[in-house]
């Protein structure tokens, strides 16, 4: 018995001997994966550090531009981009960021935004604005009367046709087809029974828009005022059709009711406070057209950029220093060469790029970078 019960031991020894044996491997080999399982969630968090840091980093660099710090805004995207060429959020803000400098554009601004769709084809905000780059190209060409203006703006259409196969319900994207092919003559790409098409697209899609685009297709002579205001009795107001009926009156030289119009839009959006300038720019538009009303018309235009400069939300640096430009030309036409230079000083010290355009600069390029554009200016009209 006690031989069998030493034997019994010696064999429980020997199997959990056996045993620790064969688990050893096991043991190993879990061992190894916790340590490599460990590795990965480093070295993913540690991509996804880098990344939040990187988009930190460009928007950095968005709000230096912002503070009217475009040269340093650029540095800082470059800088980004000699860490990690393959950024597209800084590509594409660093082509946004060069447009600004330069409203005609450049090869390296076209580079960059070339760049950006390359390592983010999908990203919408990019395509989008990668289609109105491309209409602003093809609107210089038409300008300045190049041959190429038929093929450059079917370039245009393809890439918004792009923008709606990636966003179905993108309404600005079809809105600037309507006008572009309702609008231009066949010879520079126009087609009306596109334009039609997309209307009727747009008019499923969205009230609004479905009716401006309708507005384009109608009879020239058409009563905007009236259209508008019988919109409004149908489907009532709110900031966009308010500056459409603004814009209305203003093409009908009903200054007042424009005004009242945008102070409503204003009241529902302050960061509509921008139509003031639309109005400042109607009174300068006016003496373009007849310099002897001058005297008349260019201190109504200083009081509504006043009222702009003064009004909330504060104007970000690039439109203060625009709205002060606009200040420039009026002193400057008023023969006040010493207020015009002292004003110019105090644009260019708080934003040396500012648009010196007479119209006023894309909004959408104020945006965050990652911000999807609402934005419709259109290319046919001053507003």
């Amino acid at each position: 018995m006690k031989k069998s019960s030493n034997n019994f031991n010696k064999f429980q020894s020997q199997s959990l001997s056996g045993l620790a044996i064969k688990e050893r491997p096991v043991l190993k080999i879990q061992f190894l994966r916790m340590v490599l399982s460990f590795a990965l969630m480093l070295n993913i968090s540690a991509v996804f550090s880098s990344c939040n840091t990187t988009d930190k980093a460009v928007m950095e660099a968005y709000e230096l531009r912002i503070d009217g710090k475009a040269d340093l805004a650029k540095e800082a995207l470059l800088n980004i981009l000699e860490a990690d060429s393959t950024n597209a959020e800084a590509h594409f803000e660093l082509a946004r960021t060069l447009n600004y400098m330069n409203i005609m554009g450049s090869e390296e601004s076209a580079k960059a935004l070339k760049l950006a769709l390359k390592y983010d084809s999908d990203n919408v905000v990019f395509a989008f604005y990668n289609a109105k780059n491309s209409f602003l190209k093809a609107y210089i060409a038409m300008q300045q009367g190049g041959n190429d203006v038929k093929n450059l703006v079917n370039e245009t259409c393809n890439e918004f046709v792009k923008v709606i196969e990636m966003k179905p319900d993108y309404a600005e994207a079809f809105m600037y087809l309507v006008e572009i092919y309702g609008m231009l003559p066949e010879d520079m790409g126009g087609d009306k029974t596109k334009a039609e098409e997309f209307t009727q697209e747009l008019e499923k899609l969205d009230n609004f828009y479905g009716a401006k685009a309708r507005l384009v297709l109608m009879p020239q002579g058409t009563d905007m005022v009236e259209y508008w205001k019988n919109y409004i009795v149908e489907n009532g107001e709110d900031c966009k059709v308010l500056k459409e009926l603004g814009v209305a009156c203003i093409f009908s030289a009903d200054i007042t009711t424009a005004k009242e119009s945008f102070e409503k839009a204003i009241k529902l959006d302050e960061s509509q406070n921008i139509r003031l300038l639309d109005l400042a720019r109607f009174h300068m538009m006016k003496v373009m057209q007849n310099r002897d009303a001058a005297e008349e018309e260019l201190p109504k235009s200083k009081v509504f950029i006043e009222q702009y400069l003064a009004s909330t939300p504060e104007p970000i640096p690039p439109l203060k220093a625009y709205a002060l430009g606009m200040m420039v030309k009026t002193e400057m036409f008023n023969g006040n060469k010493e207020a015009g230079e002292k004003l110019m000083a105090e644009a260019k010290a708080i934003d040396p790029y500012f648009s010196r355009a007479f119209g006023i600069p894309w909004l959408t390029l104020f945006d965050p970078p990652d911000k999807m554009d609402h934005h419709f200016m259109s290319f046919f009209s001053p507003y």
